[in-house]
């Protein structure tokens, strides 16, 4: 067993204090997870980007947190997850080991030029395809900190995570990667995506940073406003030390 030390959030005060929002808690609960059990679940971390401090930041973050976390994992047992964006999958062999995402069926509603944002519909594009446009990432891979090993997986699908999850009895999985408010979130291989599948929830949330705007970024709020939906609508969050004791406890107990 992992005993790991969880952070939730819930919308209910200290005992005896009224139902008020300003009153509400963060709390933590010890949690045991049995290591065959439970995967590491790297997300989207990259080489590039075309947000200049964002990279910079991530740099950092995967040298410091990500990769301490990644070793000790890898130490423990744990089995080891890979979803970096299916471009950058497909740079490794064992994404080979999945069944390729199905095609997906044809809408006729609403209209594929509506959908596409072509012809008369192009002034309803999306913000990002709104003028002046994001400059496109040409040369995309793997982090140089972080390296694929063998018996570890690669997935570019939240199909091919279900998949391996199932064939491999894992119930429990702990996320680290990028970006905590974009790709975390929102991928199909993400939290609300394999929340809504039934699996238990874990992010490391100083293993991960969100996109910032530029008045969150010094304090990094849209970053922890991401943190606090996983504590409140997802699962737990738990900090990369209370994760790194929790392993070597487990390894004091085999040993």
């Amino acid at each position: 067993m992992l005993d790991l030390k969880v952070q939730y959030f819930q919308d209910s005060p200290p005992a005896g204090r009224p139902y008020r929002e300003e009153h509400f808690i963060r709390r933590h609960v010890q949690m045991e997870l049995p290591v065959d059990q439970t995967a590491l679940v790297l997300v989207d971390l990259w080489d590039n980007h075309f947000i200049e401090s964002w990279l910079e930041r991530a740099d950092r973050i995967t040298r410091e947190a990500v990769v301490p976390v990644l070793e000790q994992a890898r130490r423990t047992g744990l089995t080891i997850v890979h979803a970096p964006s299916p471009p950058v999958a497909e740079q490794f062999d064992q994404l080979k080991q999945h069944v390729p995402p199905l095609p997906v069926a044809e809408s006729d509603w609403p209209p594929a030029a509506f959908r596409s944002r072509q012809g008369a519909y192009a002034s309803f594009r999306g913000p990002r395809a709104q003028p002046p446009g994001i400059p496109f990432i040409d040369a995309l891979g793997m982090s140089p900190h972080i390296d694929v090993q063998d018996g570890e997986h690669v997935v570019a699908t939240g199909d091919q995570l279900h998949d391996l999850l199932r064939a491999n009895g894992v119930l429990h999985l702990l996320y680290a990667g990028f970006a905590t408010n974009w790709c975390i979130l929102n991928r199909d291989y993400g939290m609300r995506a394999m929340a809504q599948r039934g699996y238990n929830m874990i992010l490391l949330r100083d293993a991960t940073m969100g996109v910032e705007f530029p008045d969150t970024l010094a304090a990094e709020t849209a970053t922890e406003m991401a943190i606090r939906e996983v504590e409140q609508q997802l699962g737990f969050s738990a900090a990369k030390d209370d994760f790194l004791a929790a392993c070597v406890g487990h390894s004091e107990c085999v040993n």
